[in-house]
C-alpha cells in the first residue's frame, strides 16, 4: 500500500511538473511568436511584434473612420490583406532607406536628432491643442510615446536621404514651358469647362447610321437612349454633365474633340478605346489664358517638387533590386 501511495505522489509529481513545464511552453511560444521574422531585408529581421504594432496603430485608425467591426466584416478582408502588405512593404522600404542614409553619412548626429524628434513632439502637441490631447491621440492610436519617437527618428533620417538624393535636381525653362504648353487648361482665368452629351455604340457603322438619323432630324436625346452604350448616361439622353477642360478622368481623344466643337454643334463619329462617340456640346465656358511669367514660379515648383519626389522612388527602386527581401506572407 505505501509503495502505490509512493508511486501515485510521484505520478502527481510528475504531472505538476509536466503541467508547470506546458504553462512555461506556451508562455515562451507567444514570446516567441512575437519574435518571428515578417520579412528579412539583407539579413535584418523585421519582427511580428514590430509588424503588429504597426499593424495595431493602422487599424485603430481604419475603425475610428469607418467603425470598431471594420476589421472583422466578411466584405473587407481583401481591403485589410492589402493594408498588411502595405504596411510591410512600407516597413522593407524604411529599412533600406535608413541604411542607405547611414551609408552615404547623412544621418545628423544624436544631440540633433533628439532635438528634431523634440521639436516634432511639441509641434504635435500644440497641433493637437495640448500634451493632454496629444497622449490621449497616442493612447487611441495604441502607439507609445517611445515607439512614437522611434518611428520620427526613421521619418527625420529619411528626409535627409531624400533632401541628398534631390539635391542637384533642376527644371529647365524648357521643361517649364513645355509643360505650360501641355496644359494650357490648368492655367486660365477660371476654369472651363463644358456641357456635354454623347452616345456610344460599338462600332463606326453603328456611329454612321446615328449620325445620319440625327442630321436627317432626329432628337439627339432619343437616339441616346434608344442607341447608346453607356449606363450612366443613356437614360439621361446621354448627358454627362459639365466637364473641366483638364479632367484627366475622360479619354484624351474625347476631349480634344469636344473642347475643339463649338457650342451647340454635334461632332461627327470619334473613335476612342471605348467604342464611337458621336459628341455634342449643350454649352461652354472658356476663360482667358493667363500668361506665362504669371505662373511660372508655381509650375517651376510643381516640376521640381515632381522631380524630386522620381528621384528619390528611382533610388528606392534600385535598392529594392539590389536587395534580399524575403516575406512570410502567412504570418502578417
Amino acid at each position: 500500500m505505501k509503495i502505490a501511495k509512493k508511486v501515485m505522489a510521484l505520478a502527481l509529481s510528475a504531472t505538476l511538473l509536466l503541467s508547470l513545464a506546458s504553462c512555461e511552453l506556451i508562455t515562451k511560444t507567444e514570446e516567441g511568436k512575437m519574435k518571428e521574422a515578417v520579412a528579412k531585408v539583407n539579413g535584418h529581421t523585421i519582427t511580428r511584434g514590430e509588424f503588429l504594432k504597426r499593424f495595431e496603430t493602422e487599424k485603430a485608425r481604419m475603425e475610428n473612420l469607418y467603425g470598431k467591426d471594420f476589421f472583422e466584416k466578411k466584405e473587407n478582408e481583401a481591403y485589410v490583406n492589402q493594408i498588411k502588405n502595405n504596411l510591410i512593404d512600407n516597413m522593407i522600404n524604411e529599412v533600406l532607406l535608413v541604411k542607405r542614409a547611414e551609408e552615404l553619412k547623412v544621418v545628423p548626429d544624436e544631440k540633433t536628432l533628439q532635438d528634431e524628434i523634440n521639436k516634432k513632439i511639441e509641434e504635435g502637441k500644440k497641433s493637437l491643442g495640448g500634451e493632454d490631447k496629444f497622449n490621449e491621440t497616442l493612447k487611441n492610436l495604441k502607439i507609445t510615446l517611445e515607439d512614437y519617437k522611434g518611428y520620427l527618428r526613421s521619418g527625420i533620417i529619411i528626409d535627409k536621404l531624400y533632401d541628398h538624393i534631390a539635391k542637384d535636381v533642376k527644371v529647365t525653362d524648357d521643361d517649364i514651358k513645355k509643360y505650360y504648353n501641355e496644359n494650357i487648361y490648368d492655367y486660365t482665368e477660371k476654369p472651363n469647362k463644358m456641357n456635354v452629351s454623347h452616345i456610344l455604340v460599338k462600332t463606326e457603322e453603328e456611329a454612321k447610321k446615328v449620325k445620319a438619323e440625327l442630321d436627317a432630324g432626329a432628337k439627339f436625346e432619343d437616339l441616346a437612349k434608344k442607341y447608346s452604350q453607356d449606363p450612366g448616361s443613356k437614360d439621361k439622353g446621354g448627358n454627362l454633365g459639365d466637364i473641366y477642360y483638364n479632367d484627366k478622368n475622360y479619354d484624351k481623344d474625347f476631349m480634344t474633340n469636344a473642347i475643339a466643337l463649338p457650342e451647340g454643334k454635334i461632332s461627327a463619329p470619334v473613335k476612342t478605346q471605348f467604342g464611337y462617340h458621336i459628341i455634342k456640346i449643350n454649352k461652354k465656358e472658356e476663360y482667358k489664358q493667363l500668361p506665362l511669367e504669371q505662373v511660372k514660379a508655381e509650375i517651376e515648383k510643381k516640376l521640381l517638387d515632381d522631380k524630386k519626389a522620381q528621384a528619390f522612388q528611382d533610388e528606392l527602386k534600385k535598392l529594392k533590386d539590389k536587395a534580399k527581401i524575403k516575406i512570410y506572407e502567412e504570418r502578417l
